[in-house]
């Protein structure tokens, strides 16, 4: 007893003490930026630009937020003077210098197909470096900025802080860089059985071109720009987020048990791909979701001189898993369903799926969490790591996870899961913990050294010419990782 009381204080300790710090970069709409110094401290830069989506019909103010803050304590650090230069695909859209009194910064931008010669900013000058101000810091610039979907570089120079005339030499400057994307919505009209769908896509990164359903092959496919340099990719936080929305009348892919799914012919596995049946009503949504070592890992296997990211997804064959789930319940009224194969028996792998909702039955997202298995003997056989150093948790920007399970004896284990925050501000009204077990009894493992439907789809494909050969060596790969395929030596 006295055991569980620490384990559940250190939990409860975490859950108050640490507040995720997210950083999002490439890919997504804001970040927090690595500190830089300041003067005598360590200050990072806070970014933000609005929409996240652009449509012909979007509406509203299009706006730059900036905000440069203490790095230890959180502090908005005043009187800041931001040198910012904007470029898209190589092409300069904006230079200024603009002041903020309250160290808040905002930019609505009134986006105009023009030279960056002719931009006009609505402001005032400050007296000593003569940067754009207002007195409510916030100022209008006609630029050609947030025109298109795509990925935005924004290079922001700090000339002074704490008081106007307090200014830095050029050499002392501190200087952040950031990629910021703004997604794009399509619409197709696809034909199926004798049917037509309307099928979505929406792109958190860039626009996406080619889009092909092919009936015959259940196959959707389609492709964006994408640099897959290596050295920038290493030195860029990245992110890339694409979803597919299915009416739930297009059966082949809304009761399809599991999908087959690639990025430039490498295998799209494990929580890669989310599939999400709650956000939108009457509608499966598909998430890609690449994580920088993802992107790293086919960036590695891809040809000199790939300029896009090539998608391609498909139903899986084969007959329909049975899935039992349990709910772990918080305090707070949220909580989270854990759902997993019915034949839970030892010695396979089992795929579990968690998924966390408020009390009102609606998706989460944004949600930390962290999770440990225990066996009946109070033995820790699976237990999450921290995926930030300084935050506590797994980031879910989904709030869906999707792990597999290995246990090796039978008998009673027990989950726990902590659940430290949600939503994009990180809140924390939501944030408990609770725990529920479940049992493994003995029995064959089926399927377990079973070829994945993914792995059959590449071999279909690479044998119409569809992927080339270092794709299907891919999945060859993939085999002998998992012990599937085995090479006598």
């Amino acid at each position: 007893m006295k055991k569980s009381s620490i384990v559940l204080l250190t939990l409860s300790v975490l859950l108050i003490s640490q507040i995720p710090s997210y950083v999002y970069g490439d890919g997504l709409t804001q970040e927090n930026l690595p500190p830089a110094s300041v003067g005598n401290r360590e200050a990072s830069l806070f970014i933000k630009i609005s929409p996240p989506i652009l449509t012909k019909d979007t509406i509203g103010d299009k706006y730059l937020q900036l905000r440069l803050f203490d790095a230890k304590t959180g502090e908005t650090i005043k009187h800041t003077s931001f040198f910012v230069t904007v470029d898209k695909d190589g092409k300069l859209l904006m230079r200024n210098l603009f002041h903020t009194h309250s160290g808040d910064l905002t930019l609505t931008i009134d986006s105009k197909d023009m030279d960056v010669n002719d931009v006009i900013v609505y402001g005032d000058n400050e007296p000593f470096l003569g940067g754009w101000t207002s007195v409510n810091d916030k100022i209008t610039v006609k630029a050609p900025i947030l025109l298109d979907a795509g990925l935005y570089h924004f290079e922001i120079e700090i000339f002074g802080i704490d008081f106007d005339k307090n200014i830095f030499t050029v050499s002392d400057a501190p200087k952040f860089d950031s990629w910021l994307s703004v997604g794009d919505i399509f619409d197709e009209k696809v034909s199926s059985g004798g049917k037509s769908y309307d099928l979505t896509i929406t792109s958190y990164y860039d626009q996406i071109n080619n889009f092909n359903y092919d009936e015959s092959k259940k196959t959707v496919s389609f492709s964006m720009p994408f640099n897959w340099d290596i050295p920038r990719l290493e030195k860029q936080n990245v992110f890339v987020h694409e979803e597919i929305h299915f009416p739930t009348s297009f059966k082949a892919f809304s009761e399809a048990d599991t999908y087959t799914a690639t990025v430039n012919g490498y295998p799209v596995t494990g929580r890669m791909l989310i599939a999400d049946p709650y956000s939108m009503e009457n509608t499966l949504i598909l998430h890609y979701l690449l994580s920088k070592e993802n992107i790293l890992d086919i960036a590695k296997s891809n040809k000199p001189g790939v300029k896009t990211m090539e998608f391609k997804l498909s139903p899986s064959s084969g007959s329909t898993t049975q899935k039992n789930s349990f709910d772990v319940k918080f305090g707070s009224g949220a909580f989270a369903k854990v759902q997993y194969d019915s034949k839970l028996v030892s010695g396979a792998k089992i795929p579990f799926e968690i998924t966390f909702f408020d009390k009102d039955n609606k998706l989460l997202k944004w949600v930390t969490y962290g999770y440990r298995i225990e066996d009946s003997s109070g033995k820790v056989v699976y237990e999450s790591q921290n995926t930030n150093p300084n935050s506590p948790g797994v980031l879910l920007t989904e709030g869906i996870d999707k792990h597999q399970f290995d246990f090796q004896s039978t008998g009673k284990y027990k989950i726990t899961l902590a659940l430290f925050s949600h939503g994009i501000d990180n809140l924390q009204t939501l944030s408990g913990i609770s725990n529920a077990s479940f049992d493994i009894t003995q029995g064959t493992a089926t399927g377990s050294n079973q070829i994945p439907s993914w792995i059959k789809n590449n071999a279909g494909w690479w044998a119409d010419g569809s992927i080339d050969d270092n794709s299907f060596v891919q999945g060859i790969q993939y085999l002998i990782k998992e012990g599937i395929m085995k090479i006598k030596s």
